[in-house]
């Protein structure tokens, strides 16, 4: 162990937990932190700045660390050349993170492939090695949540005793299918160190409610599920698609298709319109039909606060199934009075399956 690891290693604190409990964040992009700095502040919600320029985007505000968690994820692990997990952590980036105490110390990890067991130890070994406060980012291929994977890794987990951050990959939603959700839920169950998520969307506060420390939310859809290197998502240039949260549909939708069930309510006059009206601190009670004109930071702001409002009132495994009940409810009503058939988003079932319901 040279001076370094050792300097590390003597710092104070459990090396299972993490400092954080049970809370939300918003994930940036280093080059939009900026512009979404103050997401959520107003209420505590915490903020994961993302990129190879996070820690600088991050030392702009040095000043405002102590108000509410920041944290860095340098994203390493994305991209079509992405390094494998058994590339050493960079020490700067873990010293710096100290130097502005930071709540969790993320690690600039690479990526773990399918089966890839020495890409898995070596960020835990070298997680040990970094010692107490830093936490593993673990980007992982989608096949370590199937049955032989999630026992490795839970086995590795608890073995190395340090805190984990997944990072799920899938071209659209890693947490889709139930062998997914019931293997994420196997490792919540079973991991003695604290378990959160980076980069994930609703299923972070379905996540919580089964024993997560922490989730962040990406602000984009980019950054709520991490690509495959051979789909590494829209071409550079294309305008993002926008989306917004729809409270009762329990579903990011696309702001287009908000719009086509807001102008189905005025249609009708008998229609309700409750659906497409949102209470949320941002709103104000306003429709959101306003998402077609408004700002980035007020459509995030809108699904941050709604985000903060789900997370207060999913506080168990029960009462998160019991909100996604009453949102497939929702989209039988969309079924019978508009007469559209919206399939709800896979997770719902991955979550809930039928059998259950």
């Amino acid at each position: 162990m040279d001076a370094f690891q050792a300097s590390e290693r003597s710092e104070s604190g459990d090396p299972d937990r993490s400092p954080l409990a049970n809370r939300l964040l918003m994930q940036v992009s280093a080059n939009r932190a900026e512009e979404f700095w103050y997401l959520g502040a107003d209420y505590g919600a915490g903020i994961v700045v993302s990129g190879g320029q996070a820690l600088s985007a991050v030392s702009f505000h040095k000043d405002e660390l102590a108000e509410r968690p920041v944290m860095v994820d340098r994203r390493r692990y994305a991209g079509a050349k992405r390094p494998s997990g058994t590339t050493l952590f960079t020490r700067s980036w873990i010293q710096t993170q100290r130097q502005m105490r930071l709540p969790v110390v993320l690690t600039d990890s690479g990526y773990v492939g399918q089966a890839d067991r020495s890409a898995l130890v070596a960020i835990l070994e070298q997680t040990v090695r970094a010692g107490a406060g830093v936490t593993a980012v673990l980007p992982l291929h989608a096949s370590w949540l199937a049955d032989d994977g999630v026992k490795h890794l839970i086995s590795e987990i608890n073995h190395h005793r340090m805190p984990v951050a997944l990072v799920l990959e899938h071209t659209a939603d890693p947490l889709a299918t139930q062998w997914a959700v019931h293997g994420l839920k196997h490792l919540l169950e079973q991991a003695r160190p604290a378990v959160s998520l980076l980069c994930t969307d609703l299923s972070g506060i379905g996540a919580l409610a089964h024993g997560a420390a922490w989730v962040a939310v990406g602000v984009t859809s980019s950054l709520r599920h991490l690509y495959p290197a051979d789909r590494p998502g829209p071409p550079y240039g294309t305008p993002p698609t926008k989306y917004a949260i729809v409270p009762g549909l329990l579903s990011f939708m696309k702001v287009e298709r908000i719009l086509e069930g807001w102008a189905h309510t005025q249609q009708h006059d008998d229609l309700v319109e409750d659906l497409w009206r949102c209470a949320c601190s941002e709103c104000g009670n306003r429709t959101m039909d306003r998402f077609a004109t408004c700002a980035d930071v007020s459509l995030a702001a809108h699904n941050a606060s709604v985000l903060d409002d789900l997370q207060q009132q999913v506080t168990s495994p029960t009462s998160w199934a019991s909100a996604i009940d009453g949102a497939l409810g929702w989209y039988q009503w969309i079924e019978d009075e508009y007469h559209l058939i919206w399939e709800p988003p896979r997770f719902m079932n991955a979550w809930l399956p039928k059998s259950q319901r």
